[in-house]
């Protein structure tokens, strides 16, 4: 499985419609060939949620919001 398949598949984000729209926007980011410098951080902190769902939350507490945070700031929402 390539790492879009896995992040669609297992981020978790699909509770609402807004995590839905949030996860298919950094999913696009692995399409991408040269990714920016804040796209690179967004693609990494997406691999890195993946690795943490594996471990206790106390691990990262913050890593999740620290993600949908930036991923709100990279993809203004047009709602």
């Amino acid at each position: 499985m390539d790492p879009k398949e896995e992040w669609l598949r297992y981020s978790g984000w699909d509770a609402s419609e807004h995590d839905r729209w949030l996860r298919d926007r950094i999913a696009s980011l692995f399409d991408l060939q040269n990714p920016t410098s804040r796209q690179q951080q967004l693609l990494h902190m997406a691999s890195l949620r993946l690795t943490l769902q594996d471990l206790p939350a106390a691990a990262y507490p913050g890593q999740e919001a620290e993600l949908r945070a930036l991923a709100e700031t990279e993809f203004k929402d047009p709602a």
